[in-house]
C-alpha cells in the first residue's frame, strides 16, 4: 500500500512538472539580456577604431513563457511576466513581429546614421520615398498580397513619398472601393488592386473608416552618406538602440574618444532632430548594463504623458532597489548624451 501511494505521488509530480513545462500560457516572460559593444558591429569608412572605452546596446531577453516560468518570475527580481497583447498586436503572429521589430530596427539605424553624420559636420541629403508596410491586419485584402517591408509608393494615381501621404491617399474612400496599390519589392515595382472594408476601430463620431488592412506605416527614406557604414546586428530588432548606434557612429568619426576611456551603456529611441524617446524594459537593460561592468547608462528622460515616470525615473528606481553602482545618466537628445560625454575627466 506505502509502494502504491509512493508510486502515484510521482506520477502525480510527473504530470505536474510535465504541464508546467509544455503547457504554453499568453505570457511573455521578460529578463535581463546583454550590454553588447557597437565598436565590432558599426563599421564607418575610415573610421577611427582603437579607442579604449567603448559604447554599448543593451537587449532584454523576452519570451514565450510555461506555467514554471510564470512562477519564478512571480518571485525573481530580475524577471517578470507580461501579456502577450502587450508585446505584439492579436493580428499579428509571432514570426510576423520578428520581422516588424527587424524593420523597425533598420528604420532606427538609418536615423542614427542620418543624425551622427550631421552632428560630425557632415551634409545629409535625404529624400522620403515611400510608405513601408509594417503591419498587416487579417481579413483585408492587403493581407493576401503585401508583405511586411513591402514600400508603397503609390494610391491610384497619386504619390506616396510618406507614411502620412498614404493615409491622405486613402482618406476619403468607402467600403466597397477598389484602389490601385503600388509598391517596391526588393526594389521591383508591382502594382495590385485592393478593396476598401472596414476598419476595426471606430472613429470618435462612431463610424468606422475603410481601409486596405495596413496598420503603423513608416516612412521610407533613400539618403546620400559621405562615407559607407555597415552595421551587423544580427537578430536584434526594435528601435531602442537608436541612440547608442549614434553615438558609436560619432566616436568612428571623430579622433578624438568620445568615452573618454569609460565603458558606457545606454539606450533611446533617435529620431531625425536628435531626440531621444523612451523604450521598454529598461529596468531589465540596467541590470544587464550592470553585470557588463558599465561604468555609466544613459537613460531617456522624456515623457509621452503628463506625470508618467520617465524611462530614466523607472532606472532610477531599480538602481536603488538591487543596489546598482553604475550612474543613471539622464538624457532628452543626442547633445545631452555628448554634452556629458564632453564632460568627463579622460581615465
Amino acid at each position: 500500500m506505502k509502494l502504491n501511494k509512493r508510486l502515484w505521488g510521482y506520477i502525480a509530480i510527473f504530470f505536474i512538472t510535465f504541464f508546467a513545462i509544455n503547457i504554453p500560457i499568453p505570457y511573455y516572460i521578460e529578463k535581463p539580456g546583454s550590454a553588447i559593444p557597437l565598436e565590432p558591429m558599426v563599421q564607418v569608412q575610415d573610421g577611427f577604431h582603437d579607442k579604449k572605452g567603448s559604447l554599448s546596446l543593451t537587449t532584454v531577453r523576452m519570451g514565450p513563457t510555461n506555467i514554471g516560468g510564470y512562477l519564478y518570475a512571480l518571485v525573481s527580481p530580475y524577471a517578470d511576466v507580461v501579456n502577450v497583447g502587450m508585446i505584439h498586436s492579436p493580428h499579428e503572429t509571432d514570426e510576423q513581429y520578428s520581422q516588424r521589430q527587424l524593420e523597425i530596427m533598420k528604420f532606427s539605424q538609418d536615423t542614427a546614421k542620418i543624425v551622427a553624420f550631421q552632428r560630425a559636420g557632415y551634409d545629409v541629403k535625404i529624400k522620403n520615398s515611400g510608405a513601408i508596410v509594417m503591419q498587416l491586419l487579417p481579413g483585408f485584402a492587403a493581407e493576401n498580397v503585401l508583405q511586411i517591408g513591402d514600400v508603397i509608393i503609390g494610391v491610384n494615381e497619386a504619390k506616396v513619398d510618406t507614411a502620412t501621404g498614404l493615409i491622405e491617399a486613402l482618406k476619403g474612400k468607402e467600403n466597397g472601393d477598389l484602389v490601385k496599390i503600388t509598391y517596391l519589392r526588393d526594389g521591383k515595382e508591382q502594382t495590385v488592386n485592393l478593396e476598401l472594408k472596414p476598419l476595426p476601430v471606430a472613429t470618435e463620431d462612431g463610424k468606422k473608416k475603410a481601409g486596405i488592412g495596413i496598420a503603423s506605416p513608416i516612412t521610407s527614406r533613400t539618403f546620400t552618406l559621405p562615407k559607407e557604414v555597415t552595421i551587423k546586428s544580427e537578430e536584434i530588432g526594435g528601435p531602442s538602440a537608436g541612440l547608442m548606434f549614434t553615438l558609436e557612429m560619432i566616436n568612428q568619426l571623430s579622433p578624438d574618444d568620445i568615452t573618454k576611456g569609460y565603458p558606457i551603456a545606454g539606450t533611446g529611441t533617435i529620431q531625425e532632430d536628435g531626440s531621444v524617446g523612451p523604450i521598454g524594459g529598461i529596468e531589465h537593460k540596467v541590470v544587464a548594463a550592470e553585470r557588463e561592468g558599465m561604468k555609466y547608462f544613459f537613460a531617456p528622460s522624456l515623457t509621452t504623458e503628463p506625470g508618467e515616470k520617465s524611462n530614466y525615473d523607472e532606472a532610477v528606481e531599480r538602481a536603488k532597489d538591487l543596489d546598482l553602482k553604475m550612474q543613471i545618466v539622464p538624457v532628452e537628445t543626442v547633445d545631452d548624451a555628448l554634452r556629458f560625454l564632453g564632460k568627463l575627466k579622460p581615465l
